[in-house]
């Protein structure tokens, strides 16, 4: 009897290993899976009627060839949102703003704790920092902005958030204004043209064709920055690029402004998206490029190389296969 009972808990002992060990090769084999079933895609974009929103839509369109199993879904956020999204496993791809990038993985600004899980697949087009005034403003400088009611833009985006780095940099803050408004650019232009707010900043994609409407019926102003709080700006934080928004891109702006921009990048969960889901995502970003500048100009200088020069975070070991291959990447 002893001698069977013996057998009894031998045999349990190694059917608990064999197990233990099927397991473990299943969760093992899990994880090699991981990102391969993609029959839904989510695609973290922006409000309707930015430019966000028409990209994702035309990419998710030419998606469909690249993934002919997988549907994309695209959902309305923002730069922060998109990030807590992807990080949080939400969103398979996204948009966000090369400043917000570095803030997200390092854990600082709207971000509680680091992003880990999240590469960049490519660096798309600069969103610019714009203050508009209106022609016959006392406003020239940010310093001028004391006292005077302003539209950041929509609170707790990109654009709101430049605006207090701005601020800061400049030894400034909201209490120094005279007020603030949080609404969308079109709104803002209306208040600015009648005459509610003295100003309007943003994280845009120049021209801004609002801007160029209010410039040819009203007329504006854009304030520059100076050097040093464009080196302020850049040393807190590696995504605030200097720019010039060259002479003329508005109808009444002969001169060119200084200030920054903060590059738009398509970003990826690393647990959703694989090596090789990214490597064909990204070559088709890239093989596409046309289409997208037939969408706007603010992708005129999108190119491989383009990308991987202005990158911003850690690129996916998909888009960095893709890059070497044609040659832009090491």
């Amino acid at each position: 009897m002893q001698k069977m009972f013996g057998m009894v808990i031998s045999f349990l002992m190694i059917m608990g290993v064999l197990i233990g060990c099927s397991e473990e090769t299943g969760s093992t084999k899990s994880n090699s899976n991981a990102g391969e079933d993609l029959s839904e895609i989510s695609f973290g974009s922006a409000t309707v009627g930015g430019f966000w929103y028409t990209l994702s839509g035309a990419m998710s369109d030419k998606m469909a060839s690249v993934f002919p199993d997988s549907s994309t879904t695209i959902v309305e956020g923002g730069s922060v949102s998109n990030l807590l999204g992807l990080g949080q496993g939400t969103f398979h791809i996204g948009f966000s703003n090369g400043q917000t990038v570095p803030e997200a993985l390092n854990g600082k600004g709207a971000f509680d704790e680091p992003i880990k899980n999240v590469s960049t697949v490519a660096t798309l087009y600069p969103n610019v920092f714009h203050i508009a005034v209106r022609e016959d403003s006392d406003i020239y400088s940010v310093e001028d902005l004391k006292g005077k009611v302003v539209s950041p833009g929509i609170k707790g985006y990109s654009g709101e958030l430049a605006l207090l780095d701005i601020l800061e940099m400049s030894n400034m803050s909201y209490d120094d204004l005279g007020g603030v408004e949080y609404v969308g650019t079109a709104d803002g232009a209306d208040l600015l043209r009648d005459g509610h707010i003295d100003a309007i900043t943003g994280m845009l994609a120049a021209p801004v064709s609002t801007f160029q409407e209010l410039d040819t019926t009203m007329g504006l102003r854009f304030i520059p920055l100076r050097d040093e709080v464009i080196s302020s700006l850049h040393e807190k934080n590696e995504g605030y690029l200097e720019y010039t928004i060259e002479p003329n891109t508005y109808p009444s702006q002969p001169d060119p402004i200084k200030t920054v921009a903060g590059y738009t990048v398509l970003l990826a969960n690393n647990d959703l998206m694989s090596e090789d889901a990214v490597y064909k995502l990204t070559k088709m970003i890239v093989e596409n490029r046309d289409e997208w500048e037939n969408i706007s100009s603010v992708m005129s200088d999108f190119t491989a190389e383009y990308s991987v020069e202005k990158n911003v975070g850690n690129l996916h070991p998909g888009a960095k296969k893709y890059y070497k291959e044609i040659g832009v990447l090491e």
